[in-house]
């Protein structure tokens, strides 16, 4: 009796689900908020995120305010010209 196949994927969206990536939320040329869990995430990770969004404009990111509540931080940041 062969073994079933599924198992190999279900380990890999088990850990994948341990590591949470940045979310970016309200998005234009002007600026974007990013959300990120405390337990998983870094304001590193947010900075990161931000940095490459307004990077499609030819922007760079400047951190605004932040929020912290529910587990998840939520940071905004401007995208400004160099």
């Amino acid at each position: 009796m062969k073994a079933p196949r599924i198992f190999p994927l279900s380990v890999g969206v088990v850990l994948a689900g341990c590591s949470s990536q940045p979310v970016l939320l309200n998005g234009s040329e002007q600026g974007v908020v990013v959300r990120y869990s405390q337990s998983s995430g870094s304001p590193a990770d947010a900075t990161a995120a931000a940095e490459k969004f307004c990077a499609q404009y030819a922007r760079k990111a400047v951190q605004g305010d932040g929020d912290a509540s529910t587990g998840d931080t939520f940071v905004s940041f401007s995208c400004e010209k160099p």
